[in-house]
């Protein structure tokens, strides 16, 4: 049985990583993320990977995330295994390989970039459609922020609620706030939270590079019955 609030009774599980995450640079963090969308526990391994992880968590285009997931490859005549840190299935169909790297500095002072080179040349789509190298430079603090506010309103599992959201969703606008949404709903800042929640289902969409407030204009999918696509 799953409650209303918090995780009691909500069953999670690992994806079974090739390798258990160890610290990779001086101070690092290690530890865990529960996905309430997908009812899973992600490792990481630093601060900047747990900032991709909910960022990517909180997206509605993603499918299935995966993290330490190794390939075997040649460099130079040698054979070799790499370890990529996330991997993401999109909802269409394409995989993304994620390799973070605490900066852009610290991404070109080993054989990263020449590692994910050859990878992509010798396995192509078999592994990934898309390779990508994501730094602390390259990722952006307001999603990062976004997506914890996000994650924190989906561990309530307040389904009534967002049941109740989605219903107001079909009587306002294309676009809309989550102020009117606690309004529309009657359920004041429970509202809000659900309706936070329903961002990562993607029958509402924030704006990117905006964070999230109460009068934040949002795109309301509901009234179009549109999907999340990537």
């Amino acid at each position: 049985m799953q409650a209303a609030t918090g995780l009691v009774g909500y069953d999670c599980s690992d994806t079974d990583p090739d390798r258990t995450p160890t610290p990779k640079w001086r101070g690092p963090s290690v530890g865990t993320i529960v996905d309430p969308f997908r009812g899973t526990v992600y490792s990481y391994e630093s601060e900047v990977e747990r900032a991709v992880m909910t960022v990517l968590t909180s997206l509605p285009g993603v499918l299935r995330i995966r993290e330490q997931r190794s390939v075997r490859y040649r460099l130079n005549g040698v054979a070799r295994i790499y370890t990529f840190d996330i991997l993401v299935d999109w909802v269409g169909g394409a995989r993304a390989a994620f390799a973070v790297r605490q900066s852009t500095k610290a991404l070109h002072s080993d054989e990263t970039v020449e590692i994910i080179q050859a990878i992509c040349a010798q396995h192509g789509v078999e592994f990934a459609h898309d390779y990508r190298a994501v730094t602390y430079e390259t990722l952006d603090p307001v999603a990062v922020l976004n997506g914890r506010l996000i994650l924190r309103c989906g561990r309530d599992h307040d389904h009534a609620a967002m049941d109740a959201v989605r219903k107001a969703l079909t009587r306002l606008g294309p676009a809309t706030s989550l102020r009117q949404v606690a309004v529309a709903t009657g359920l004041g800042q429970r509202g809000v939270r659900a309706a936070v929640a329903l961002l990562q289902s993607g029958t509402l969409m924030n704006p990117r590079g905006k964070r999230i407030t109460l009068d934040l204009p949002l795109e309301n999918r509901a009234t179009t019955g549109t999907t999340p696509e990537q």
